[in-house]
């Protein structure tokens, strides 16, 4: 069967989705990790901004392969939030594109919800726990 990628570590014929989350137990990439604590501290210690509306899926669902879908409809959404906020939501997101894939999203393909322990991301990979 072929199967179509889902999110992370999900496709249609694994829809495990009550699985261990891998981030929960690795953490972010580094350099994820210090976007998002950028932005926080640039939204005065308030992450709600990030966790809700465009950004949810990326930050909160921790899908940061999907950054650039987010970015590119950025300016089609309707927001709920303050111009101010919305510029650092959106810096947050143009910044994580910077990223090489592989290093902002670190969690290895054969991962299928179960065990994190047993799949750690590559050595030269820093990982940091965020939340």
């Amino acid at each position: 069967m072929n199967s179509r990628k889902l999110g992370i570590g999900q496709s249609e014929d694994n829809m495990n989705f009550s699985g261990i989350c891998w981030y929960c137990h690795w953490g972010w990439s580094k350099p994820v990790a210090e976007i998002y604590l950028a932005a926080v501290e640039k939204l005065g210690g308030d992450d709600i901004e990030l966790r809700d509306g465009i950004s949810h899926v990326i930050w909160e669902d921790e899908n940061f392969h999907l950054a650039e879908s987010q970015l590119e409809k950025f300016d089609s959404y309707q927001h709920r939030t303050g111009i101010d906020e919305l510029a650092i939501v959106k810096w947050s997101l143009e910044e994580l594109v910077k990223i090489p894939l592989d290093i902002r999203c670190p969690e290895p393909d054969d991962y299928e919800g179960e065990n994190p322990q047993d799949y750690p991301p590559k050595d030269d990979v820093k990982m940091v726990k965020v939340r």
